[in-house]
């Protein structure tokens, strides 16, 4: 981040409205919090159907009377085991983040581009400076009882809106994808894709926000002993904050590739990493430094913050805030691996969610996810097609064209468990299913739970299991048709 940037002269009519109106919307905040505090909304903080939902979501009258949207303007994904949710609203131009049911937010936030580095921006290039949203968009693509596909698309510029990388030939400059698979248990997966002209100019994938509801300080929301990691060994090393801020990370487990970051809530987020052995250097790095009355960086230019402002500090807890803990693999792709890679489009992947276990009892998570049981003995007329770790699913396909049960087997053991495994098969029709796991009636909503892709060429299913298993499993997909 960069110390906060003044417009130019000729920007400074503009920049005057926009200060008179923050002074009004923040007026208004400050007197609402003489008796409730206004919160940053993301929806009703108890459990629901699990699923995605468009809505809009109202925060206070003077700031959302700014924006020029009408209904269905965010997207909230609710979870049915929890008041957690997972939240796309525009007062974080869309970038998403963990809810916890006592309304703390969290986010791994997005890709970030220097300004430096490019002849045309200055400071940060990032979908935080895009106060209006103008290059921020985010859909739902997939909602079913199984699973929520979320895709977030979003140009990183700084806080002119200018965009970094402006290739001369095609007057294209930086775009990224992300996809969100999130499925009943309040986990899933990030598939993040940047596409640029210069790749090889400093990126950051990952830094761990937790943002700060008006009237709260850091230390409301986040542990002293604020994040612990592991590594695929179930070494664990757990760092505290003090007056100086940041502890060193250096005594983290060698190859960490989990980490948990402990939020005063019943859960907290969690983040896993393809393990990478390249380098014994240290995966992650402290966000340094500390705010004013506070052990943990703060900074209000973001969220809800419509002014043109990067990286201004915190004064007090009056407007929200935001706190920076830690960087995944800081410059260092040997140390997060690329998942895909090409001159131009780069896609790195990882594991997230809420829990409310130990760092080290995720570790069985992380082999589930990286190093799954092989799928065999599939029979009837069924092939199989792999494993795609950016969804954490297993991908088969129907080669016949008659109604046939599926059943196959997953070879786990201690090193590749079975922890609630997600099965996609292509081209099954528009047939309902019953599951049998080891010969024996799954209960569905309990223990399975499935719905139905339909695209241009074929009608896929989808199916979410809540098992767990070191033995080998054996899964029976029965195809039923509901009586009319």
């Amino acid at each position: 981040m960069t110390l906060i940037r003044k417009w130019p002269t000729s920007k400074l009519p503009f920049f005057t409205y926009c200060g008179i109106m923050l002074a009004v919307v923040f007026e208004n905040l400050a007197s609402a919090q003489s008796n409730t505090p206004v919160k940053m909304p993301s929806g009703p903080n108890l459990p629901g159907r699990f699923g995605a939902y468009y809505t809009t979501l109202e925060f206070e009258k003077s700031w959302d009377d700014l924006w020029r949207t009408g209904e269905h303007a965010d997207v909230v994904v609710r979870f049915d085991t929890g008041g957690q949710k997972f939240v796309f609203w525009r007062g974080t131009s869309y970038i998403p983040c963990w809810v916890t049911d006592n309304g703390v937010w969290y986010t791994n936030a997005f890709v970030e581009r220097s300004g430096k580095d490019s002849p045309n921006t200055q400071g940060c290039c990032e979908p935080m400076s895009d106060k209006q949203c103008r290059y921020s968009h985010v859909r739902i693509i997939e909602n079913t009882d199984a699973r929520a596909v979320i895709h977030w698309r979003y140009a990183p510029v700084d806080v002119h809106y200018n965009h970094p990388f402006i290739d001369p030939e095609t007057g294209w400059s930086d775009w990224v994808d992300e996809y969100y698979y999130l499925y009943p248990d309040a986990t899933g997966t990030r598939k993040i894709t940047v596409y640029s002209s210069k790749p090889e100019k400093w990126i950051e994938w990952q830094e761990a926000i937790v943002l700060n509801q008006p009237g709260t300080m850091p230390e409301d929301n986040i542990e002293r002993a604020a994040v612990s990691a592991a590594n695929i060994k179930g070494e664990s090393k757990t760092f505290t904050w003090t007056e100086q801020g940041a502890p060193s990370f250096r005594t983290q487990p060698v190859h960490s590739n989990i980490i948990k970051i402990n939020l005063r809530s019943s859960k907290s987020p969690f983040i896993i990493i393809p393990t990478s052995t390249a380098s014994k250097d240290p995966v992650i790095t402290p966000y340094e430094g500390h705010g004013k009355g506070s052990i943990f960086n703060f900074w209000d230019h973001w969220p809800v913050s419509a002014d043109a402002s990067d990286g201004r500090l915190a004064e007090s807890a009056q407007r929200p805030s935001h706190s920076s803990l830690l960087h995944i693999a800081h410059q260092r792709d040997d140390l997060w691996p690329f998942y895909e890679q090409s001159s131009s489009r780069h896609t790195k992947i990882m594991l997230h969610g809420m829990t409310d276990l130990d760092v080290t009892k995720l570790v069985p998570l992380a082999k589930s996810w990286e190093n799954p049981p092989e799928l065999k003995a599939v029979s009837g007329d069924y092939n199989t097609i792999g494993y795609n770790q950016s969804e954490k699913a297993y991908y088969l396909e129907k080669t016949g064209t008659g109604i046939a049960p599926l059943t196959f087997s997953l070879s786990a053991d201690q090193e590749h468990p079975v922890i609630n495994p997600v099965f996609v098969v292509r081209n099954w029709g528009d047939e309902d299913v019953w599951v049998k796991l080891d010969d024996k009636d799954a209960e569905r909503a309990k223990v399975f739970r499935f719905g139905h892709r339909h695209s241009l060429t074929s009608t896929d299913l989808i199916v979410w299991l809540r098992v767990e298993s070191v033995k080998e499993l054996s899964v029976t997909f029965q195809p039923h048709r509901e009586k009319e």
